[in-house]
């Protein structure tokens, strides 16, 4: 896996054979035992984060999104699908991923932008152990990984990370952008209006 600093972009090297499917997913720990005090606070639910996506076109025009909820599930195409709603970061693998068949994806999908939500009332900073991967499906090869803990990002809970791309310049046709921006979402009106800046 090659090293990324926020903003770079690498070619994305994933197995160019059968469906070319990479998976991007997302991890955290549940939560433990909650206190007297937290429930007297009303501070009693778990964490649950959702892993959702954009699609645009060339011209950064909106085209689909997947996210967790059932109705969401799954794009037009069929090629980008969810795993579905995991609401406590229980397990050892994944809790959410979505699964990006490159080879099934419609000519003007030319932009995917990852990000991560927490759909309860908790902040990355109270989340333990929160990360993001994007993995070759066909040999489990991790490209890229980002923790999603940082200190710029613990009061945050909404997390950009990651863009894979259409690029004639790659190998594959594809390329890999690392975001990593924590975004403040009270000033997120319209999530399809809000990517475009990390389109290039």
């Amino acid at each position: 896996m090659t090293e990324l600093a926020e903003g770079q972009s690498i070619p994305l090297l994933y197995t160019a054979k059968s469906r070319e499917r990479v998976v991007a997913g997302l991890s955290w720990d549940p939560r433990g035992k909650t206190s007297m005090m937290d429930r007297l606070k009303g501070d009693n639910q778990q964490y649950d984060l959702d892993i959702t996506c954009f699609v645009f076109d060339e011209y950064k025009e909106y085209i689909d999104f997947v996210g967790a909820e059932a109705q969401d599930s799954m794009d037009q195409s069929g090629a980008i699908y969810h795993s579905g709603d995991d609401m406590t970061g229980e397990g050892d693998e994944e809790d959410e991923f979505i699964t990006v068949e490159l080879a099934g994806l419609p000519d003007d999908a030319h932009h995917i932008v990852f990000l991560v939500e927490i759909r309860s009332n908790h902040v990355f900073g109270e989340i333990p152990n929160p990360f993001v991967r994007i993995v070759d499906s066909m040999t489990h090869e991790e490209l890229f990984k980002a923790n999603i803990a940082e200190e710029d990002g613990k009061d945050s809970a909404a997390y950009i990370f990651a863009r894979i791309y259409r690029d004639r310049t790659s190998k594959t046709g594809w390329s890999l952008h690392y975001i990593g921006d924590y975004p403040d979402i009270s000033q997120i009106e319209d999530w399809g209006k809000y990517l475009t800046r990390y389109l290039a």
